[in-house]
């Protein structure tokens, strides 16, 4: 259990620096990892840039919203905290839900840690981000039994991939728990994987915030000072 809570603290560290970077900055790290796959895979290669290419046309831009007193007000987003992503099956299916709820955590502003007894994948996977000198930490690869202690810390986004029945049961657990909403991301069509295809799949997994400047009422507290007789 130790282990595993070492594991969370190491991701939630890595998730505080990750989330500040600028988006250019997360879809440049992860346009490197794309790069790398392509010498081992070209199929998973080409997932990671189409999730890349969307969650840029969706997340890319912040947006200038109207400010009715004169205000600043921009609409930006960030990522939730740490993701776990948990895989029960090691078909190519799986492994494309995987590569593509990955690549979109990350570049919303999380950190990973991916459950998986799929060696062969996890041990690609974790060497092509070594390999393309990826922040420390942002990405974990661990056992699949290590998922229900790290479900007792603070994760914030949840991605499944395996039968709709142990679904239901994550799905049941996710409702019992104090604190924060959790959000579950699950792939159990694993021939279609209608997920793993969807353009807006980046959406799952940011939170919206707001950043107002407000310029104009520090004005005019300003002027109203002046307003006032010179014995005041």
């Amino acid at each position: 259990m130790v282990h595993q809570v070492a594991r969370f603290s190491d991701a939630y560290t890595a998730w505080e620096g990750w989330n500040l970077t600028t988006f250019d900055f997360k879809r440049d790290c992860l346009n490197q990892v794309q790069k790398t796959l392509f010498s081992k895979n070209a199929q998973w290669s080409a997932i990671m840039d189409y999730h890349i290419e969307h969650a840029t046309r969706l997340l890319g831009e912040t947006h200038h919203l109207v400010g009715p007193t004169g205000e600043t007000n921009e609409l930006y987003t960030a990522g939730r905290g740490v993701t776990l992503i948990i895989q029960e099956d090691i078909q190519d299916g799986a492994r494309k839900a995987v590569l593509s709820q990955l690549t979109c955590a990350l570049v919303a502003g999380n950190s990973v840690i991916v459950c998986s007894d799929d060696n062969q994948f996890s041990e690609m996977l974790e060497s092509t981000f070594q390999e393309a000198s990826f922040s420390l930490n942002v990405v974990q690869f661990v056992s699949h039994d290590a998922y229900q202690q790290l479900l007792d810390s603070d994760i914030r986004s949840i991605g499944y991939i395996g039968n709709q029945e142990t679904e239901r049961t994550l799905n049941r657990q996710l409702s019992k728990r104090p604190g924060a909403i959790v959000s579950l991301t699950s792939e159990t069509d694993l021939e279609a994987t209608p997920v793993a295809q969807d353009p807006n799949l980046s959406l799952r997994f940011i939170t919206e915030r707001t950043r107002t400047i407000n310029i104009t009422a520090v004005g005019g507290n300003a002027t109203l000072l002046e307003l006032g007789s010179e014995t005041h």
